[in-house]
């Protein structure tokens, strides 16, 4: 399996948000499909799920979250 799995910090900086702004939009980011993982109790998130949230929102003309 080739799936890259993020930290809160590359999410972040590829929203290119800050780390505060990231938790503050983290359960709408989760809502609108980012999908996320349990790593020996710290949680990452799919890169590709949030590839796919930025093109699904980009292609319908509407904001991240």
């Amino acid at each position: 399996m080739g799936e890259q799995l993020l930290t809160p910090t590359n999410v972040k900086d590829k929203l290119r948000i800050s780390r505060s702004k990231f938790y503050r939009l983290r359960a709408k980011l989760i809502a609108n499909g980012m999908q996320t993982v349990k790593v020996d109790g710290s949680v990452k998130y799919l890169e590709s799920s949030l590839d796919d949230l930025i093109l699904r929102c980009a292609a319908e003309g509407r904001p991240l979250v």
